[in-house]
């Protein structure tokens, strides 16, 4: 792998303020990679930054609705799977209706770009739905919450965050 991964306090401009405070002061173990934001996604990634496929995680995040109540979460599934959008997410949702977020709420909200949304550090009352095959790989990527950095942490991390359900057959082919 190509990419160099340091403390975050050795490259804290890759990372918004909420993300850099959540990992300070929870779990200093995360690490950050400057990248061409050209090379954000899952295949170029790849084949720019030699990355594994199998590290690389997606995180797209979801609105669940039941009449007026509203909540959101983050659905994290490996690259190149799709999140599985029926009871899977409805149901710890307490959703009847999931649908994808509004993308000027979810980055005005957590102060993150759009294209390198991560679960690492999101409002505290917003979900992280994980599917449960991630904890088959000992570490992963995600993105910084900047479109030009990349975190690198345990998978076994997302077992201690707040609001984290393992999800069984969340991702599909």
């Amino acid at each position: 792998m190509k990419l160099e991964f340091t403390d975050i306090e050795k490259n804290p401009e890759l990372l918004p303020e909420s993300v850099y405070a959540y990992i300070q002061n929870k779990f200093p173990e995360i690490m950050v990679a400057e990248i061409n934001p050209a090379y954000a996604d899952g295949e170029s990634l790849h084949q720019q930054y030699d990355v594994p496929y199998e590290m690389e995680l997606n995180c797209l995040v979801v609105e669940g609705r039941r009449n007026e109540d509203v909540h959101y979460a983050a659905v994290v599934v490996p690259y190149g799977k799709k999140a599985s959008m029926n009871a899977k997410v409805r149901t710890p949702l307490n959703a009847k209706k999931v649908s994808f977020a509004d993308l000027d709420y979810v980055t005005e909200k957590t102060g993150m770009e759009y294209g390198s949304i991560t679960p690492v550090g999101l409002p505290e009352d917003w979900m992280i739905l994980l599917d449960s095959s991630v904890l088959n790989q000992e570490s992963v990527i995600v993105g910084s919450g900047k479109a030009n950095g990349k975190l690198m942490l345990p998978s076994a991390l997302f077992t201690k965050m707040p609001n984290c359900i393992l999800v069984d057959g969340l991702a599909k082919d």
